[in-house]
């Protein structure tokens, strides 16, 4: 392979922090044949149609995040993904649970494992922070509506972790009651969560 077209390429994925697509590289003016040779070469890697990773780009922390993040751009880290973020649980996620609206059509690969979960406007739309991973942005819910939206998904998740995650953020300093119960009118679940802190507090 040309090594003046690879160092190009390079660049391109350098410049957006490890990732490229088709288009960018096309639109660069060099044919996509490279890219399918630095694929079978082992210097990029599919992570979904028309999207690349450059595989010796330095990621300092969860380069799978990022990947899952590309794969749904529209979609927020969510249950026991991020109660795992915000260090409510013990337990260690195998998927990354992540909130999309419910019109939305995602295209799933194989891998990472990935769990698209549909809420409505209403409950998508609200206690949404953003997180910087290697320079690329990624949404995560708060505290509190990831609070809310395993007492939801309960049955789901497992009472035992909703019950541990309440536990944990009753320790914590930077709590926010007012908001807990704010959000829980919205995921209606104030009744449950009521219940949950009578045992507990």
């Amino acid at each position: 392979m040309n090594e003046t077209i690879k160092q190009e390429i390079k660049e391109l994925f350098f410049e957006n922090k490890g990732y490229a697509t088709t288009k960018e590289i096309s639109d660069k003016g060099i044919n996509r044949y490279y890219v399918s040779t630095l694929e079978k070469s082992g210097f990029i890697l599919k992570i979904k149609t028309g999207l690349y990773k450059w595989v010796d780009y330095d990621f300092q922390y969860n380069f799978e995040l990022v990947d899952v993040f590309k794969i749904v751009p529209k979609g927020i880290l969510c249950l026991t993904s991020a109660l795992a973020y915000h260090d409510l649980t013990t337990i260690n996620p195998w998927q990354y649970e992540i909130a999309i609206e419910r019109s939305s059509k995602v295209i799933i690969p194989k891998y990472p494992p990935i769990k698209l979960l549909y809420f409505s406007q209403k409950q998508l739309n609200i206690g949404i922070n953003d997180i910087e991973v290697d320079g690329h942005l990624i949404k995560i819910y708060d505290i509190e509506k990831t609070i809310c939206d395993c007492i939801r998904y309960r049955n789901k998740i497992g009472i035992d972790i909703v019950k541990e995650a309440i536990n944990e953020y009753i320790k914590r300093k930077d709590r926010n009651f007012n908001k807990l119960m704010k959000y829980a009118e919205v995921c209606r679940v104030q009744k449950i969560l009521k219940q949950y802190l009578e045992v507990l507090v």
